[in-house]
């Protein structure tokens, strides 16, 4: 499943002339697939409880902070990259003003995002591609996948019109 659509197959036995290249066809099709299609970019994480974004839009927070004295808000922007872990952005309302700094912080999610988005689909291309330069040639389908040789269906009657 990719954004609501689903990519699927069959790949039976008997039409590819064994469970051995039944799967061999099903992972170079699946590897196909994958050169052409977007990237699960699901996050798979555990949301700490009791932690709720004020603002109302995922990965963008409103947090104060105590320096000496003086208590200070800024606007922090979060994302995850699979390479190099949890990255933030802050932007101190103080300084840039809270409708400035709230729109920096946004900004800076969405390209992270995207960038982080990117490297996955770049690095599914790569891994789909060796995959197939190292995999055995397709296989050839043994008999028709709709035919119906060696199947016994009983004889129907068709259907009279009322």
């Amino acid at each position: 499943m990719r954004r609501g659509r689903r990519h699927s197959d069959y790949f039976g036995s008997a039409v590819w002339g064994g469970r051995a290249l039944a799967l061999l066809a099903a992972q170079r099709r699946r590897d196909e697939l994958l050169l052409r299609i977007e990237p699960d970019t699901r996050e798979r994480r555990r949301i700490p409880q009791g932690r709720r974004s004020k603002t109302g839009l995922v990965g963008v927070s409103l947090e104060t902070h105590v320096v000496g004295r003086r208590t200070y808000r800024r606007y922090v922007a979060r994302w995850q990259d699979e390479e190099t872990g949890l990255h933030r952005r802050r932007f101190q309302v103080e300084h840039h003003g809270k409708d400035r700094a709230l729109a920096l912080a946004i900004r800076a999610r969405k390209q992270g995002v995207a960038q982080r988005r990117a490297s996955m689909l770049a690095r599914q291309h790569e891994e789909a591609a060796e995959r197939l330069r190292k995999a055995a040639p397709m296989p050839r389908q043994v008999k028709h996948p709709l035919s119906r040789k060696g199947i016994s269906m009983a004889r129907r009657r068709p259907r009279r019109a009322k």
